[in-house]
């Protein structure tokens, strides 16, 4: 576990990547709920515990927006976190290999 306090963030190259559209549903599926919506990005929001040791029970935030060859993501903890426990980064990639096409 690394000590790294502030607002972490994954951020992953999705290419090639499933439509927007298709990559929103799976996110609301996973419980999220769309925040922000605009034709190229949306960011999502899904709620968690305040006060956690661990990654996966904390409020997180999901950005997606298309690029040129596929999708941009970025999760981040919707909290300020002091520890890196390797939760957000793993989360990330599991989004990761559900939105490839």
């Amino acid at each position: 576990m690394k000590l790294r306090a502030g607002w972490k963030a994954a951020e992953r190259k999705i290419e090639p990547s499933i439509p927007l559209e298709q990559a929103k549903t799976i996110l609301k599926e996973a419980g999220f709920i769309e925040h922000i919506a605009n034709p190229e990005h949306a960011i999502f929001k899904r709620a968690g515990t305040q006060a956690t040791l661990k990654g996966e029970k904390c409020s997180l935030e999901v950005t997606l927006a298309k690029t040129e060859t596929g999708l941009f993501l970025q999760a981040r903890y919707d909290t300020f976190a002091l520890f890196d426990t390797g939760d957000l980064d793993k989360f990330a990639d599991d989004l990761l290999a559900k939105f490839k096409a």
